[in-house]
């Protein structure tokens, strides 16, 4: 049997309805080559711009880079010395002759805006003020992504602690507090919006409490009315957005919960639940006050806890760096030692201080087939419940004690049946 021969060559080609033919060679002594020209449809139409690299600290151990475009370019560093006998070396293109330049690897240089030149990280710790629990912690770099924390199923009554470490960062914040549930084909009320700036201290405690309106025996008043959405410094509280009311079973639809500076609005039907009334900026009483029957409470305007106050802290004072504590006081030593001021709340119902005043909204007198329907939703004040199952009950209602710079403020909003916030760079 005779030697098998060699495979042919392969083909080169080209798209000739977008580029043309430049040269090309078919020369089986050398390396064959296509050249072709191609002109981008978006060539023409542009707009030059001229981008300016100030290059500080070239001949020290400091080099810097400052652009006045944002953008990315690419950069290297050429060494030079009039003595030097370079050697090839990972870091350079091949050199082997006297005095001839020394070439870093080419890397990519990233210039960013004034806005973001701090390093916005934000770190978050989830925990629960009656139980040694610690949900995790983790770190958000707000320049890459927004953070987004809510209530869950599971544990509807977390405590989520943000802070950053490295600097103070300016951050918007979207709240929504929760939507009363839906009965029989009647809607719940939405909860309210607020969004607002601030500036977020480093190593410095804030802290959301928010909650899941199926949970009745939680953040949710009897009835499933929607739940608030609260965010504190330390101790005090900044803002409250109200949770919508309950619908009723055989008609009436809840209220909506208000935003800061807004009423939570009254559940229709005949005998519709009246919204949590309007508080002014600032003007929040101190102390809270729990649902009494179908009459909503209200939040209080700092956090009085249990094991705190026993140690002679009043409701608005910091306790200095501390780990979090649990309303027991169990420190959780997963947390961070930060300068606090939030006191954990007690979690049995019957306890006057029960999760901090915060489920507040009116509770059901009106009971369908085992169903509480009609509920007030949870605020600053809570609606109060509707008057009976033919009736939706009323949202909560909104706050805030005028540290924050509000940018957006309404009675509805929040669709979900709990209560959340956004937190990203302005």
């Amino acid at each position: 049997m005779g030697a098998a021969g060699g495979g042919g060559g392969g083909q080169s080609a080209y798209n000739n309805q977008v580029a043309g033919l430049v040269a090309n060679s078919s020369n089986t002594s050398t390396d064959p080559y296509v050249k072709v020209k191609y002109t981008s449809s978006t060539q023409s139409g542009g707009t030059s711009v001229t981008t300016n690299t100030i290059i500080t600290g070239a001949t020290s151990e400091t080099l810097t880079l400052k652009s006045d475009r944002v953008g990315i370019q690419t950069v290297r560093c050429k060494l030079t010395h009039p003595v030097a006998v370079n050697k090839e070396t990972d870091a350079s293109l091949p050199v082997t002759r006297a005095n001839s330049a020394i070439y870093t690897k080419t890397v990519d240089f990233e210039t960013i805006s004034a806005t973001n030149q701090q390093i916005s990280q934000l770190n978050y710790e989830i925990t629960r003020d009656w139980m040694n629990y610690s949900g995790g912690t983790s770190n958000q770099n707000l320049f890459l992504s927004s953070l987004n924390v809510g209530a869950t199923t599971v544990t509807p009554n977390r405590t989520i602690t943000v802070f950053p470490p490295d600097e103070n960062i300016n951050v918007k914040i979207t709240m929504v507090g929760g939507s009363g549930d839906d009965f029989n084909g009647n809607s719940g009320g939405e909860g309210g919006l607020t969004a607002f700036t601030y500036t977020l201290l480093q190593n410095v405690e804030y802290t959301f409490k928010f909650g899941y309106n199926t949970d009745e025996g939680g953040t949710a008043s009897l009835g499933r009315g929607g739940p608030g959405a609260y965010f504190y410094e330390k101790g005090v509280l900044l803002v409250a957005c109200g949770g919508g009311g309950a619908s009723g079973w055989y008609g009436g639809n809840g209220g909506d919960g208000g935003g800061a500076g807004y009423p939570g609005a009254n559940g229709t039907g005949g005998n519709g639940g009246t919204g949590g009334v309007n508080v002014s900026t600032g003007t929040l009483p101190g102390a809270g006050l729990q649902a009494s029957g179908t009459t909503g409470g209200k939040v209080e305007s700092c956090t009085s806890g249990v094991y705190w106050s026993n140690q002679g802290y009043s409701p608005c004072s910091d306790m200095g760096s501390q780990k979090f504590r649990t309303y027991q006081g169990n420190m959780v030593t997963s947390t961070t030692s930060i300068t606090r001021g939030y006191k954990a709340a007690d979690d049995r119902s019957s306890a006057s201080g029960w999760n901090g005043y915060r489920t507040n909204g009116g509770n059901s007198g009106s009971n369908v087939s085992g169903t509480w329907v009609g509920g007030g939703g949870s605020g600053s004040y809570g609606g109060n419940a509707g008057g009976d199952s033919s009736s939706g009950g009323g949202g909560g209602s909104g706050y805030t004690n005028g540290a924050v710079t509000i940018t957006q403020a309404q009675q509805g909003g929040g669709v979900q049946n709990f209560s959340a916030a956004i937190i990203e760079l302005p």
